[in-house]
């Protein structure tokens, strides 16, 4: 080969190896940078005054300047929580009540003074001619009566209080068939009627009010149901409006509103600023819609609430910088949704540690025997096949093993546990290190076995205190490639020793306790969590945590082996 061509061909493969180094890397930092920002966010973020409020009711933390936050917040509440309280009920309540009843009195009187005119409409002989007038007594009789709980209605549907409206017809429509019976037997104790013209005053005389109260009663309870949907919404945002109400409540996330700023506006978004409404189709189904809030309400009590909201959201939810270094410290609360993972990160440090305890000695002991002492044969190929096989087991395998035969036939513990789940996973890393191991003590030059047995070391002496020294810088290679595994397995721990929920253990806890762990609970909260959207944060928090152990583990590892190579050089 030319020179010149060797230097072009040189000259390629030191590019081509620089551009795979550059590509790598690349690919690298476009996998890593949302993890990290994303992860970061969960510790510093933009606070509202929710969190403030968790920090100080639940873990005892004042953050400075709490208090005055706390004013600031309730003065710019108190105004939408008056809007709300006004709407709900109305200030006439009892004399609503008084005239619908007065209403209603008047027109059942009107029956009994109309009694002659009643009897002459039964009379009639022309069956159609008769249901007419009767009908025609009934709506001059209601009339009244039905005007005004339509006025109440169609009120309080443009001014407040549709609650209380509402209230009244419920009891309205309880109580009206009864006073409708009395009147009517009043009639028939004057007058002998058949059994078809007792039917037809019932019905014509009963019915009819019963008709108008049910349509007027549905425009409401629809409207109210519309607003619960808002108030609902405000409620998850802002949280309960009294400390009576917040007494009564047993989750965190219905004590507290939205503890950051993006939440805080997400919600306000998508639960205030729009609700679902149940409508009826063209075929008259139940359907629900989403429509907009302030479009729906127009012309009610309830826009302006929607338009005060929207100017004094800052005020009422007291947006500003914190940095929650309680994330990585806290126990988690109402499902991750509060507090922080310091229970996942322990746990995950048990059971990386354990693994490592037990499949570092087990690992490096088995390498010694096939690089020292194992001599051709059958049985060393069958444990080599062993070997290699038990790398190539998927890690589910490895957790089912743990569960049938390390919990329901040995008994390590009587259910999950930190200790069955640290000996899966180190049956899962163990052929790594025996792999490594071996290759490390196999790249020992035989110049130093023999140098050590001339000088007068027995096998064991030269192995420990020669051979072993000198391939400990490869052997921690593997230790590291290892270690890093258990720390992200999730498979094996889910059936021996994870759990989603619980506190951190303390170490004597370990041998019967099961731990929430970092990898468990990311796929658990990605993918089971009943409100994975509100808790993303957390999730990117958690793998950023467990890239930052793995990679600390590994740095720490790292720099034992570069000393131990400095060691062995000086």
């Amino acid at each position: 080969m030319k020179t010149s061509t060797r230097k072009v061909l040189d000259k390629s493969f030191t590019l081509t190896s620089y551009a795979s180094l550059a590509l790598m890397c690349l690919v690298i930092v476009l996998f890593l940078a949302p993890i990290i920002v994303n992860g970061i966010g969960a510790v510093v973020f933009r606070a509202t005054v929710e969190h403030d409020k968790f920090l100080y009711e639940t873990l005892g933390r004042e953050s400075s300047g709490y208090r005055e936050e706390l004013e600031k917040s309730n003065a710019a509440r108190k105004p939408l929580y008056e809007m709300m309280a006004h709407f709900e009920k109305s200030d006439n309540y009892g004399h609503l009540v008084e005239k619908i009843n007065a209403a209603r009195a008047q027109c059942l009187s009107k029956l009994e003074s109309e009694a002659d005119i009643i009897f002459a409409a039964l009379d009639i002989e022309d069956s159609r001619e008769r249901l007419e007038k009767v009908r025609a007594i009934a709506d001059a009789a209601w009339s009244p009566y039905i005007n005004e709980i339509s006025a109440l209605a169609d009120d309080s549907l443009h001014n407040g209080g549709t609650l209380s409206a509402a209230e009244i017809l419920k009891k309205q429509s309880n109580s009206l068939p009864g006073a409708a019976k009395l009147a009517l037997n009043s009639l028939y104790e004057k007058k002998k009627l058949s059994f078809q013209q007792k039917s037809m005053l019932r019905r014509n005389f009963t019915s009819f009010p019963m008709s108008a109260l049910a349509q007027n009663l549905e425009k409401l309870e629809q409207a109210n149901a519309a607003y619960n949907s808002f108030k609902k919404g405000v409620a998850e945002l802002l949280g309960p409006s009294t400390a009576a109400e917040k007494e009564k409540l047993n989750l965190l996330r219905q004590k507290y509103g939205q503890p950051r700023e993006n939440l805080a506006r997400d919600v306000f978004e998508q639960s205030v600023l729009h609700i679902s409404v149940a409508e009826k189709d063209a075929e008259g189904r139940d359907v629900v819609r989403k429509v907009e809030s302030a479009e729906y309400f127009k012309g009610t009590p309830v826009e302006e609430m929607i338009s005060y909201m929207q100017k004094n959201m800052p005020q009422m939810m007291q947006y500003h910088w914190t940095v929650y270094l309680g994330f990585f410290f806290d126990n988690p609360y109402d499902s991750n949704i509060f507090g922080g993972i310091w229970p996942m990160i322990l746990g995950t440090f048990y059971l990386t540690v354990g693994a490592m305890l037990i499949a570092a000695p087990l690992g490096v002991i088995a390498a010694i025997y096939f690089s020292e002492y194992a001599k051709p044969g059958r049985l060393v190929s069958l444990l080599r096949m062993c070997v290699g096989t038990l790398a190539g087991v998927p890690s589910i395998v490895f957790g089912l093993f743990g569960l049938s035969f390390l919990i329901n036939t040995l008994r390590v513990s009587e259910s999950k546990s930190v200790l069955a789940g640290a000996i899966t996973l180190a049956l899962l890393i163990l052929p790594t290190i025996i792999k490594a191991s071996e290759e490390a003590l196999k790249s020992v030059p035989n110049s130093f076995r023999e140098a050590a047995l001339g000088l007068g070391a027995g096998k064991w002496k030269s192995i420990y205190s020669v051979i072993l020294p000198s391939a400990l810088p490869g052997m921690l290679t593997g230790i590291i490639i290892s270690m890093g595994r258990a720390a992200g397995e999730t498979a094996p721990i889910i059936f021996t020793a994870a759990t989603s929920t619980g506190a951190a253990l303390a170490v004597w806890e370990v041998f019967t306790q099961a731990t929430p762990a970092l990898p468990w609970n990311i796929y658990n909260m990605c993918s089971e969590h009943e409100m994975a959207d509100k808790v993303q944060h957390v999730q990117y928090g958690m793998v950023l945590t467990l890239i930052a152990i793995v990679l600390t583990l590994n740095m720490v590892a790292i720099l034992i082996r570069a000393k131990i190579q400095k060691k062995l050089k000086n």
